[in-house]
């Protein structure tokens, strides 16, 4: 029987938007390139998700590298609220789930300080939420198994009644390999129709019972 719904976050329930953000710092396509893939895309950020690293450990580094950048990227990191926002139906989405009566879960990986700032500014759908674990708090990130055993855990579920949503196929994978249903989300629509599907055939089996 499913009980709940796990969600990452990012190009789930909101719009990593890099390339807008950077656009709407006035950065021309050459510049928002060099900061996007330079910054967010390197390596590295993995670390800052992780928790082991800092945001102003990725400035220096950055600089180090590109110095002719500085100055972008100073303004980049300087107020990152704007670069996620909630997708216009995520607060109504699980809203449902909700009313439906599943418990709602996050599992992410994101930085310390933006899941901070991005929880009490962007996301909108917070007091719809169970619970929640993030990467950079506990220093483990997806698709280490470790990261989906701690939520099962702390929230004192199992994984073969949660169907866990996420845009990554490694993700997916790993959360697969110990029991959850899964959704690796390429296209929001069909996943949210993929999920209804999965919720409904489970109600019909728990009927026939």
């Amino acid at each position: 029987m499913i009980k709940n719904i796990v969600f990452d976050i990012g190009m789930v329930l909101v719009d990593f938007r890099k390339r807008e953000y950077c656009k709407e710092l006035g950065f021309d396509d050459y510049t928002t390139e060099r900061i996007v893939k330079g910054i967010v895309e390197r390596p590295m950020w993995n670390e800052l998700d992780m928790g082991t690293i800092s945001e102003q450990d990725i400035l220096d580094d950055y600089i180090i590298r590109e110095p002719d950048m500085r100055a972008q990227a100073r303004l980049f990191m300087k107020d990152l609220t704007e670069i996620v926002h909630s997708f216009p139906d995520s607060r109504g989405w699980l809203s449902d789930l909700k009313a439906k009566g599943y418990s709602i879960y996050l599992l992410t990986n994101y930085p310390k300080d933006m899941f901070e700032l991005h929880k009490n500014t962007q996301f909108d759908f917070m007091d719809l939420v169970s619970g929640y674990v993030v990467s950079s708090h506990i220093n483990i990130t997806k698709p280490d198994k470790r990261i989906y055993e701690y939520l099962l855990q702390k929230y004192e579920l199992r994984a073969e009644e949660c169907v866990f949503l996420d845009d990554l196929e490694a993700n997916t994978a790993a959360a697969a390999s110990l029991g959850f249903q899964t959704i690796t989300v390429t296209d929001r629509q069909a996943a949210k129709q993929k999920l209804y599907k999965i919720l409904e055939q489970n109600q019909q089996s728990e009927d026939t019972l």
